[in-house]
């Protein structure tokens, strides 16, 4: 048995991938994957979070949506997490699935927040003519991109 602290990533697309390469290369103990299942019309640019999962030996999971109470209780009753990582993964995890976690969860965002909460940030900073960007990592809350601030 092991007192390192369990680890559950919530990650999808090339972000997702560099965020695990990196807890895995930090020796975490990821006991699982949540990724999302890609579109096979969808033109992807970016690794796969679940082979390089696959590839670790750590279980993926693929569920269209988390409000299932099957997911519920794999993630607070088998997998046990003490820190989850949320890495450009497309849903919100309820706040019950993330509350879970003893030492907290976390979501790396890709803009520095408060600037662009919400899904596309590049895009909105972009649009905005925006001459610098970056991503920040924060605490997840009940609101989305809304936690405090951890780095940018």
């Amino acid at each position: 048995m092991t007192n390192t602290p369990r680890v559950v990533v919530f990650g999808y697309s090339e972000v997702g991938c560099a965020g695990f390469d990196l807890l895995c290369r930090r020796h975490a103990h990821i006991v699982g994957v949540f990724t999302h299942q890609d579109d096979p019309t969808e033109a992807r640019w970016f690794r796969s979070v679940a082979a390089l999962a696959t590839q670790a030996g750590v279980p993926v999971f693929t569920p269209a949506s988390l409000a299932d109470p099957e997911w519920e209780s794999l993630i607070c009753d088998r997998l046990r997490p003490d820190l989850i990582c949320s890495l450009y993964y497309r849903h919100l995890i309820p706040t019950r699935l993330f509350r879970t976690a003893g030492l907290g969860a976390v979501n790396l965002h890709g803009s520095l927040l408060p600037k662009y909460r919400g899904r596309v940030p590049v895009n909105w900073a972009i649009i905005h003519g925006e001459i610098e960007t970056g991503a920040t990592l924060h605490q997840m809350t009940e609101k989305p991109d809304n936690g405090a601030i951890i780095d940018q």
